[in-house]
């Protein structure tokens, strides 16, 4: 699936995101629409010793994002199908999410895999437009996620980035062995 990305704005809303971002030491980081790969690879650099991993439904995109900037090991990017995250569980420390137009059911499916392979104590940010802002902050709350706060708004009040923490587990959610 080819989409046409206007660049300059995207890499305007990138740094918006990596300016508000925690982004630490040993980080696991995991951007989720890393369009071409920019913005993953940014916080790479910003990051000493992180792990940094980028999806995008686009193939076009994954592909190009290895071609250009791919370091086996600490910088890698991988296809998904916009559903289920193709990684294993409790695998980050934070997880950046560009929800662009995500219709809000979309948007509660991912925010539900988006804790799933979330790190306890790890925190999810979350870019969207301010056209539904009311409804996706419903959306997180009702995902179980606690802490919600916007961090940042795009200069021209399009987009608005949330960060939200995972609720502790509770005894319902634990798994009996």
């Amino acid at each position: 699936m080819r989409r046409n990305v206007d660049v300059p704005a995207r890499r305007g809303l990138d740094l918006l995101v990596l300016d508000h971002v925690r982004i630490q030491a040993w980080d696991r980081i995991l951007f989720v629409e890393c369009g071409d790969g920019w913005i993953a690879e940014e916080a790479w650099r910003r990051a000493l010793r992180a792990y940094v991993c980028g999806l995008d439904t686009s193939l076009d995109q994954v592909e190009r994002a290895r071609q250009l900037r791919e370091v086996r090991g600490k910088l890698e990017f991988m296809p998904w199908d916009g559903h289920t995250l193709p990684v294993p569980d409790a695998e980050f420390n934070r997880v950046v999410a560009i929800l662009a137009a995500a219709p809000p059911h979309h948007a509660a499916d991912v925010l539900r895999d988006v804790r799933r392979v979330m790190r306890v104590g790890g925190e999810a940010y979350l870019l969207h437009p301010t056209t539904g802002d009311a409804e996706l902050r419903l959306t997180v709350a009702q995902a179980g996620w606690t802490d919600v706060c916007e961090v940042a708004r795009s200069g021209d009040d399009v987009a608005v980035l949330l960060r939200a923490r995972c609720a502790p587990p509770s005894p319902s959610d634990q798994k009996i062995v």
